[in-house]
């Protein structure tokens, strides 16, 4: 799947766990040992209209926060310290009036109470038309290096003019300071998963296949592609998750378009309909695919190319390993497609990496136990109206790889039985 902007309002309840605030902590400490003498900022989406911005993940990895305009710095465990403080940790939020806060919603203010929730020493930015950069050049020492994250891709525009103002800020009032790249450590971090976020995922991933029950009940002849995304929605919503991601709900012509999101036409009979959806929870991103029949049986031509499509995924699976890279696992899965003259109907890539983003930052050229990855290979035949991709999420081991989401069926029979089992409820 691709990463979209989306929504993300704040929780009625308290949003952060005594388990989520140690695990955030304990990663703060982890990049404060791996950046040594230099110092490390990250931002927040800021302010958009009314709504709060989905919030970067980089920011929310260190954080938990999810509401805007907010910044960390932290310094190395190697450096000097920051000046004028104590802590090596600040959190930076946005000093709101009362109304606005009220308005916005805002869970966090800069104020004691939110130090001791967020377990982090919490200092205001100050208010316009005092520059923000006065308040972080006053903590750097001399020729410091600061690292920040590039912020690259669509959803991180608005960050990057934010990024480019402080920057320039600091410029003018510290030009001896140095500024690097933060992308590659944060990334090696956040590709390898702690305990906490691999049970966040799978509880997504749970809410997720329990909603593909529900929306099964809605394929048949004469149905919509619209039944079925508002019956995985509501059950996500239901299940005390959120859509990780603009659900793809194609039959026919458009389940041979991988990323078909208007999910508006009827379902075309005796065609098969591609589903990729997933919830997420605790904003831990479930990607997971199924083409089902929408008659409920495979046809012979449909059987076939499906077949050949499980194969390739389950050769790619087993050959995900650490050690191994996306390009090793993609020359699997394209081998056994290419055996069955295919491989030229297959038009994107097998693997992400995937967590609190549908695409997680982290390495392809080396995977490591702990990662969580999609393998999703994938047939389209525009010409025959016909489209076949399976999705799961696997968890790299020491020696091999778990399957998380191998309670949704996926074999030919199991397909079949699980929807006639759909229908009959």
């Amino acid at each position: 799947m691709i990463c979209v902007f989306l929504l993300a309002l704040p929780a009625l309840a308290h949003p952060v766990a005594d388990r989520d605030r140690d695990a955030v902590a304990a990663r703060r400490t982890r990049l404060m040992e791996s950046i040594g003498g230099d110092y490390a900022l990250l931002l927040a989406q800021p302010f958009s209209g009314v709504s709060q911005p989905r919030q970067e993940g980089d920011f929310l990895y260190l954080t938990a926060v999810r509401e805007p305009a907010g910044a960390l710095l932290l310094a190395g465990k190697g450096s000097a310290g920051l000046l004028e403080e104590k802590p090596a940790a600040l959190l930076f939020l946005p000093d709101l009036a009362p109304r606005t806060a009220q308005f916005m919603a805002a869970d966090f203010l800069p104020d004691d109470e939110t130090g001791k929730l967020l377990g982090i020493a919490v200092r205001p930015i100050p208010r316009r038309p005092t520059p923000f950069a006065l308040a972080l050049a006053a903590r750097l020492p001399p020729n410091a290096t600061l690292r920040i994250p590039r912020y690259r891709g669509g959803d991180h525009a608005p960050l990057r003019d934010r990024k480019r103002k402080i920057l320039d800020d600091l410029k003018r009032s510290r030009p001896d300071l140095k500024i690097a790249d933060l992308d590659p450590l944060v990334a090696r971090m956040r590709a390898v998963k702690e305990p906490l976020e691999v049970q966040h995922l799978q509880r997504a991933i749970d809410i997720s296949i329990a909603a593909f029950g529900v929306a099964a009940h809605e394929i048949r002849d004469g149905g919509s592609e619209a039944a079925v995304e508002v019956a995985l929605l509501g059950s996500i919503r239901r299940g005390g998750g959120r859509p990780a991601f603009p659900f793809v709900v194609g039959s026919g012509r458009d389940a041979a378009r991988p990323h078909y999101f208007r999910n508006a036409n009827r379902l075309a009979p005796g065609s098969l309909l591609v589903i990729d959806a997933g919830a997420a929870f605790k904003r831990y991103a479930a990607d997971i695919t199924r083409t089902y029949p929408v008659a409920g049986r495979f046809t012979e031509r449909q059987r076939e190319v499906y077949t050949a499509v499980l194969e390739a995924q389950k050769a790619a699976i087993a050959s995900v390993r650490p050690g191994t890279s996306f390009a090793a696992i993609d020359r699997v899965a394209r081998n056994v497609l290419k055996k069955r003259g295919l491989a030229q109907h297959f038009i994107h890539g097998t693997c992400h990496h995937v967590g609190l983003d549908v695409h997680d930052p982290g390495p392809s050229k080396k995977l490591m136990a702990g990662m969580t990855l999609t393998v999703e290979p994938g047939v389209y035949i525009l010409k025959e109206r016909l489209g076949v991709r399976i999705e799961d999420i696997v968890h790299v081991t020491a020696y091999g790889c778990v399957v998380l989401t191998a309670a949704l069926p996926k074999e030919i029979d199991a397909v079949e039985t699980f929807l006639a089992e759909a229908r009959a409820r």
